[in-house]
Order: structure tokens, then C-alpha cells, then sequence
């Protein structure tokens, strides 16, 4: 999210809108709107926020499954801006031969054949918003929530009752602990998950900030030490902004390695390959806890 952000930011930030499209906005808020310059872009958790010099805001939320793409106006205005590839969700049969298991994980994969392959950003049923400069157009698409507003989103509850974003500057670690001490009887797994405890950790990291710490991930809050709390806290710093830095990828690629996803995460989506460090089998475990969780049952113990 952050890196969307961004990548909108470097965009549009100080620039006036000059146009817009978005079938959700009143009319009076539109007017507003263009015209104005964007002061700034910012995340709060999984939110995006938008300020613009109208005083107007857009809070946008992408759930599972928005995007944001940026454009330049030469390659927009000429047709041949091409818009995000669709998406299936594929199930790939994957056996854990030493639990004698055969698990179904779900991967995302181009398809190929959907609405005809569409390849101008202008024909895309799936657009949202469209936010026009003199030089850039950024074009929002499947957003589920895209709210223009006179109010500022932080005072609305759905950010205000937010825990401390783990990849700002000034995050507060004393607060992260009360609310810590305030879910004893979480599960690790599903503490992790919620965004009133810590904003902005999902379910890839999630699993991945629990096989750092080397904790087994459906151990209940109460039963960490303070020295594994403070190790927790760190953990979901550290791992959070290592993905915001190297684009999602959460495990160091060694020397010569391939990029492909399988080599960029420890356990996330790797059920049933070997461990990086123990060589046991990855599990993935689907009802321990609120989502699918993948662990190491060795290093996890």
C-alpha cells in the first residue's frame, strides 16, 4: 500500500487536477475537485489517502483486489495506456509427502481469455476513478471503496480506531504494547490480523513476521514474554518495512537465485516445499485460526 502510495504521489503530489471521472462522486465535491492541487498521499493501515487543496478528501481502500495504475497523458490520450492484467484464482494441488496431506492453495494467475483481452485503459469496464494532470493520469481500478469527503478520514471510526502504523516514523510502541496487553487471549495468528492492534500487517506478512520470530503461530497472546513481546513488536517493523523496500519480498534473494515468487517469501505460499533453514515441509494450516496460516513445524515448535 505504501508503495502505491507512492508511486500516486510521485505522480500527482503539487499538481493541479485538471479533470476527473468517477461515476461515485456527488457533483458539488467533483467541482471542487478539479481545479485543486494534491497536497499529499498518504496510508493509514491499508487506507489511501488523498488531501487536496479544496479541502477535500478521497479515502480509498482496496481490499483483495483494487489497483492503482499511473499513465503519462501522451500514453493515455493516445489509446495506449494498458490496463492491469486480469486475474483468476487458480487451485494448485500441493502434497505434503511427510504429513501424508494434500492441500489446496490458492495462487493468482493471468487470464488470458477474459472480455477479449482488453488493451486500452479507456474500454475497461473495471475503472473506478480517473484523475487527470497536465502529465500524468492515475487511474484507480475495482477499488471497493473510493470516498470523496469533506471530512477528514482520520476522525472517522474506520481509521480512528486504527492501531499504530507499523511503517510510520513515529510509531508508538508504548501504545502498541497497551493493546497488546488489552488482546492476551488472541491467538498470534489472528492478533497479527487485527488492525485495531497493529495497522497495516496482512496475511503474507503475518506468516512471515511468526517464522522470524520462531514462534508457533497459533499460541495464545498472553503466553509471550516481555522479551518475545518486544521481539514481536520489532519483528513487525522490520519485516513490514522490507517489504515496503524490496517490493513484497520479505526473504533476502541469495547470489544467483531466481526471482520468481517461490524464492521471495519464507513460508507464505510454500506449503509443502522444504523449510529454507530446517528442510522439514512448510505447512499450511486453514483452521487454526481466522485465515490460512503457513508455518514451519520444526522451527516453529
Amino acid at each position: 500500500m505504501r508503495r502505491t502510495a507512492d508511486k500516486i504521489a510521485e505522480a500527482a503530489l503539487g499538481k493541479s487536477i485538471v479533470d476527473l471521472r468517477c461515476k461515485s462522486i456527488k457533483s458539488d465535491l467533483k467541482e471542487k475537485v478539479i481545479g485543486s492541487t494534491v497536497l499529499s498521499v498518504d496510508t493509514y493501515g491499508k487506507n489511501i489517502i488523498l488531501h487536496f487543496s479544496s479541502n477535500i478528501y478521497l479515502r480509498n481502500h482496496m481490499m483483495m483486489w483494487g489497483k492503482w495504475r499511473i499513465y503519462s497523458r501522451t500514453e493515455y490520450d493516445s489509446g495506449k495506456a494498458k490496463p492491469p492484467a486480469r486475474v483468476k484464482w487458480k487451485k494448485e494441488l500441493i502434497i505434503n509427502k511427510s504429513a501424508n496431506v494434500s492441500n489446496k492453495i490458492g495462487e493468482s494467475v493471468t487470464n488470458h481469455s477474459d472480455r477479449d483481452l482488453i488493451t486500452n485503459v479507456q474500454d475497461d469496464p473495471r475503472t473506478r476513478l480517473v484523475l487527470f494532470t497536465d502529465t500524468h493520469v492515475v487511474v484507480q481500478f475495482n477499488g471497493p471503496i473510493l470516498q470523496f469527503s469533506e471530512d477528514n478520514p482520520l476522525q472517522h471510526k474506520s481509521i480512528s480506531r486504527l492501531g499504530p502504523d507499523a511503517l510510520k516514523p513515529d510509531f508508538d510502541t508504548k501504545e502498541a504494547k497497551k493493546r497488546l496487553k488489552e488482546r492476551t487471549e488472541m491467538k498470534l495468528a489472528d492478533l497479527l490480523l487485527d488492525q485495531s492492534f497493529i495497522a497495516g500487517v496482512g496475511n503474507k506478512y503475518k506468516s512471515e513476521i511468526l517464522y522470524l520470530l520462531k514462534v508457533w503461530p497459533f499460541r495464545l497472546a498472553k503466553n509471550l514474554s516481555s522479551s518475545e513481546q518486544e521481539k514481536l513488536l520489532q519483528r513487525i517493523r522490520e519485516v513490514l518495512t522490507a517489504g515496503y523496500l524490496n517490493a513484497g519480498r520479505t526473504r533476502p534473494q541469495q547470489q544467483g537465485e531466481s526471482g520468481k515468487w517461490n524464492f521471495r517469501h519464507w513460508v507464505f505460499r510454500r506449503a509443502g516445499r522444504r523449510c529454507w533453514i530446517c528442510d522439514t515441509p512448510v505447512i499450511m494450516d486453514k483452521h487454526s485460526s481466522s485465515r490460512v496460516t503457513f508455518w514451519c513445524p520444526y522451527c516453529q515448535q
